[in-house]
């Protein structure tokens, strides 16, 4: 079955800001930062930010985009400063914006535009005039008027103005058409790199409103909602609106009464509260008109994870709201890693959290190697719901799909919040597969999914499959289930899965990943000219030239070079060890001065790397390194997304190396072996269309799409050097890798590949049936 949802086309966006245009504005900004950072309302953001961005903004990827951000503005900030700048910059053009709209409901006399943002930086006014109580306590540029005298604000502040004025007449109509306006101002205001560094990603209002529509929740009155991460209101706008639609023959009073009491935000980021909230005045104002009687807007300064109030918030405000939780979680819970997690904050979990709920399915080289990477999400949701949803409530949240498919999802996928005082089952009520859609842009896997407290998981569940045509989302309905136990990865139930279970099974073979390095500018080298044992490089680190030994240089594989029967091409990698954490430091000092002198001069950097698989000695080590690695024959592939190629790699004879073993990086897996013959026989096994089925069958298609679980399904038979379909195998996989296809055999090759698969599968069940 298949359904249709339409969605606004926004192929031609209204506002391009370029916020190089008001670099003026920008630079002014930074002096009075500088000249008064008490005054300025510095301290006061930094002391509300410093949970979101502490370890964020030191990375050097994060330096580097705000470094070219500043050039770019004339002026030289530091990203702190320039981050602070252009929220401030942003929040006075929010508010702006918002007042001249509202003021032809509401009329304020001719005012200058001094007098206008010492109004709306003052929370009286949103109190007498628009009868809203306690608007503005988190808003720290309410400090900056205090050192700036009236001409110098008119002067420097008229471009903001003007602009506010023009984007005030985009709010009209209906709700759709101007929610998602302000969160479009700071996507122009904040350059798209430095958003995603800093892992910003808003939710566009279609999407909100059908996730909620997901969770069954239609608008009744009492019935209760709460977005506990809900970033600039956008959930909220949907849910608001829902219930005014449905109730439209209510009077005024019992839907603005019903709605502020039941419709609730949460959020740690003060611009999101402030967003959130003049988003909720606009919807109250244009609904029920100016002013209102003395509300207060239900969006409050609050750390859900921690319950823990910021701003004016009280300790208890959430429980005043909502006694008994809430009947309904919606919203898009923040995706960070744990690594991007300010210090003090991981901390914390680990020391207010851990010792009441477990979080984490992965210890020793498992954690490390990044299996654990998305449980943030994982946490924010689980405790969210343990929290806050009633006892068969519905959540409905935007998540990374791969959760569902990969490795790392593990945790989630238990289905279940496992806490000292009991465990708290999870339904999943349904799951819509976003990633055709790609409602955040490129490299975002997104899914939503339902999941109703308090009972278990009953497979298969409902699965929708959505793809996007023109301003169309077009649904495919589905069921999934996991592969093997509850907690494996999740399989689209399909034709194919039935087709190819009979190749299911255990991988006789070792499969392994290739080079983890982390320093790739340093470790990556182009080499120029070969003297006599030497070889001359150039440094992607600084762009210098070294010589060192040729002795450790090799042919490096990645992603780009791997294809179907064949290479293209490859790249140079200098390798110190022959095994992860070798601690040959002395010997490399004494036997190859030149590389480890060559190594030392980036000591610190080696050192500066997060993942605690480098923690070893020496400086330099690397990881995935081992005797599989030294073998002659490697059948490898692409470990990044879904590309079922495969190709037998060995040895190249290169001019300025010489004859070297070709060496995968680490987003390659591999099959090692020490006979060319079972290499081929094996990778003309795999680039088969049956076996691209089964693989694309029980694949998410995620980032890791063929990862080593993935591979490990699939049972193939050992060679057998006197089976002639073997060999007929072998001599396809050669004439293959040496471009000698033809044709007119593929069919007949593919016919001997599910005899051998099938055969395979006989000698397991009679393997089986012989041990029971």
């Amino acid at each position: 079955m298949s359904r249709i949802i339409k969605t606004p086309n926004n192929k031609k966006r209204k506002n391009r800001i370029d916020i190089s245009n008001y670099k003026d504005i920008v630079q002014w900004l930074i002096s009075k930062l500088r000249q008064n950072p008490r005054t300025s309302g510095y301290q006061r953001w930094c002391a509300s930010t410093s949970n979101l961005y502490a370890n964020i903004l030191g990375r050097e990827k994060v330096r580097a985009h705000f470094s070219s951000l500043s050039k770019k503005l004339g002026c030289d900030a530091s990203p702190v400063e320039l981050l602070f700048t252009l929220q401030t910059f942003y929040t006075f053009l929010a508010q702006l914006t918002v007042f001249y709209r509202l003021n032809k409901i509401s009329p304020v006399n001719s005012l200058s535009i001094y007098e206008i943002l010492n109004l709306l930086t003052n929370p009286d006014f949103y109190q007498k005039r628009w009868g809203v109580q306690s608007f503005l306590p988190e808003l720290w540029s309410c400090e900056l008027f205090s050192i700036c005298d009236d001409r110098e604000v008119n002067e420097v502040f008229y471009p903001i103005a003007r602009l506010s004025a023009s984007l005030a007449t985009q709010f009209r109509g209906s709700t759709s058409s101007w929610a998602n306006l302000l969160t479009d101002l700071y996507e122009e205001i904040m350059p798209r790199q430095i958003r995603h560094d800093l892992g910003e990603y808003f939710t566009p209002y279609w999407l909100a409103e059908e996730t909620i529509k997901m969770s069954g929740f239609k608008g009744d009155l009492n019935i209760t909602l709460l977005d506990p991460g809900c970033g600039t209101g956008i959930f909220l706008l949907a849910a608001a609106e829902m219930k005014y639609q449905a109730n439209k023959n209510k009077p005024p009073e019992v839907l603005i009464k019903d709605i502020l009491r039941t419709v609730v935000g949460c959020d740690i980021n003060p611009v999101c509260v402030l967003v959130a909230r003049l988003n909720f005045v606009c919807w109250f104002a244009f609904k029920f008109g100016l002013p209102l009687h003395d509300i207060k807007i239900p969006v409050m300064h609050y750390d859900t994870v921690f319950e823990r109030p910021a701003g004016n918030t009280k300790t208890n405000d959430i429980g005043n709201i909502l006694p008994e939780g809430c009947d309904y979680l919606v919203g898009n819970p923040p995706w960070i890693s744990w690594n991007s997690l300010p210090n003090e904050y991981r901390r914390q979990v680990e020391q207010e959290l851990l010792p009441r709920y477990v979080l984490f399915d992965f210890h020793g080289q498992e954690a490390q190697l990044g299996h654990s990477n998305d449980d943030y999400l994982v946490t924010f949701t689980l405790v969210t719901i343990h929290r806050y949803l009633k006892d068969g409530g519905l959540c409905s949240f935007i998540i990374k799909q791969p959760l569902l498919t990969n490795v790392s999802g593990k945790t989630f996928r238990r289905f279940c919040i496992r806490h000292v005082q009991g465990d708290v089952w999870l339904k999943v009520k349904k799951v819509a597969d976003l990633r055709k859609v790609k409602p955040f842009g490129i490299g975002n896997e997104t899914a939503i999914i339902v999941l109703q407290r308090g009972k278990k998981t009953v497979y298969p569940v409902p699965y929708e499959i959505w793809s996007k045509k023109n301003n169309r989302i077009i649904i495919k309905e589905g069921e999934a289930k996991p592969l093997n136990d509850a907690t494996s990865s999740w399989a689209v139930l399909t034709t194919d899965l039935e087709e190819t279970e009979f190749m299911v099974g255990r991988c006789p073979y070792e499969i392994r990943h290739g080079l983890k390095h982390d320093a790739a500018d340093i470790i990556i080298v182009d080499p120029i000219e070969r003297k006599e044992d030497k070889v001359l490089i150039r440094s992607k680190a600084d762009g210098e030239e070294y010589e060192i030994e040729a002795d450790t240089v090799y042919p490096f594989l990645q992603p780009r070079h791997i294809g179907a029967w064949g290479i293209k091409g490859y790249t140079y990698a200098i390798i110190p060890q022959h095994k992860a954490g070798e601690d040959n430091e002395n010997k490399l000092a004494k036997t190859l001065p030149l590389t480890y002198s060559y190594l030392t001069r980036f000591k610190d950097r080696f050192l500066s790397r997060k993942s605690r698989i480098f923690g070893k000695k020496p400086f330099y080590t690397l990881f995935g390194l081992g005797k599989y690695t030294w073998k002659p024959f490697k059948v490898c592939w692409c470990g990044l997304g879904f590309k079922p190629e495969f190709v037998v790699v060995g040895s190249v004879n290169d001019r300025l190396i010489g004859k070297k073993l070709l060496i995968p990086d680490g987003t390659i897996y591999f099959i090692p072996f020490e006979k060319k013959e079972e290499a081929h026989f094996v990778c003309s096994l795999l680039n088969s269309e049956t076996v691209c089925k089964f693989l694309s069958a029980r694949s998410g298609k995620s980032k890791r799409g063929l990862s080593k679980k993935v591979m490990e399904q699939l049972a193939l038979p050992l060679f057998d050097p006197e089976d002639s379909r073997h060999i007929e195998l072998v001599s396809w996989s050669l004439n293959m890798h040496q471009k000698l296809e033809m044709l007119y055999e593929r069919d007949k090759i593919e016919h001997v590949v599910k005899e051998v698969l099938k055969e395979q599968r006989k000698c397991q069940q009679d393997l089986f049936s012989f041990m029971e």
